[in-house]
C-alpha cells in the first residue's frame, strides 16, 4: 500500500502541480494536515497528510492560481490534496488487486499540527518540495462489523 501512496504522491506533484519531489530526511515542524481513511476490505488505514503552509501555497498557485491562503482556504485545499493523492492510490491498488475491495472516506481537516511525531505514525513517507518538508503516514486499525 505504501508504494501506491508514494507513486500517487509523486504523480500528483509532477503531473498536476508541476513540481519535483525529493526525499526528505527529517520531519520538521508546523504543518497543516488532513486525515483520510483508505479501506482494504475491512482493514482501515488512516492516512495523515501534513504540509507546510508554503507548500500548500505552491499547490494553490498551480491549482487555483492564487497563494497566501486564509485558514478556510487551507482547510479546503489540504482536504482536496488528500482526496486526490489517496484517491489516486486507491485506483492504483484496485488495478493491481482486483479481488480486494478498496474504498476511501471523506478527508478531515486537522488544522495546525505542530509536530508529525505527535501522531505516532506506523510508517511514513517524507518529501521535500522547494526545500519544504511534507509527510504522509499511516495508522492501521481493524473495523468491527
Amino acid at each position: 500500500m505504501i508504494t501506491a501512496i508514494d507513486n500517487a504522491t509523486k504523480s500528483f506533484c509532477a503531473d498536476i502541480i508541476g513540481l519535483e519531489t525529493k526525499q526528505a530526511k527529517c520531519f520538521g515542524n508546523n504543518f497543516y494536515g488532513a486525515a483520510i481513511a483508505l479501506y482494504e476490505d475491512e482493514i482501515e488505514s488512516q492516512w495523515y497528510l501534513l504540509f507546510k503552509k508554503n507548500t500548500l501555497n505552491e499547490f494553490s498557485k498551480a491549482l487555483l492560481f492564487e497563494d497566501n491562503l486564509n485558514e478556510d482556504d487551507l482547510d479546503d485545499l489540504v482536504k482536496e490534496v488528500a482526496n486526490m493523492i489517496i484517491g489516486s492510490a486507491k485506483v492504483l491498488l484496485e488495478e493491481k488487486n482486483d479481488k480486494i475491495k478498496y474504498r476511501i472516506s471523506t478527508p478531515d481537516f486537522l488544522g495546525h499540527v505542530p509536530k508529525a511525531e505527535l501522531l505516532e505514525l506506523e510508517e511514513f513517507l517524507l518529501y521535500k518540495i522547494k526545500n519544504r518538508t511534507f509527510v504522509i503516514g499511516k495508522k492501521t486499525m481493524d473495523v468491527l462489523n
